[in-house]
């Protein structure tokens, strides 16, 4: 349960990434509104093969959670932002610091120079 906690971890952190994201209109209202493709996570054609992710666990002990209990799907999230963000600096020399980075935004930087 562990590894699938972690796999899905990784999964929402790509969408994270690469898809989420909040925008608001002239006013200063929200335009999203709570619905599903506001917070898409990829599908299985938009994620690695789950069976080519490598999981590994470090024997550890947390004190202040029930019996050494801790959070595990974070744990794979919260890289997967600047994972992104560095491969694609690393493959075309743009660097993102904001979210999400999305097709139209990295085709804007590039026409920008």
């Amino acid at each position: 349960m562990a590894k699938g906690q972690l796999e899905g971890g990784l999964v929402k952190g790509a969408g994270y990434a690469l898809l989420e994201g909040c925008s608001w209109d002239a006013s200063g209202q929200l335009r999203s509104r709570g619905l599903p493709l506001d917070a898409k996570i990829p599908g299985f054609a938009e994620i690695p093969p789950i069976d080519e992710i490598e999981t590994f666990f470090a024997e550890t002990y947390e004190p202040t959670g029930p019996f050494g209990a801790k959070g595990i799907g974070e744990a794979a999230m919260n890289p997967v932002a600047a994972a992104y963000a560095n491969a694609i600096a690393d493959a075309i020399g743009v660097r993102f610091y904001e979210l999400p980075i999305t097709p139209e935004r990295i085709l804007s930087r590039l026409e920008e120079g």
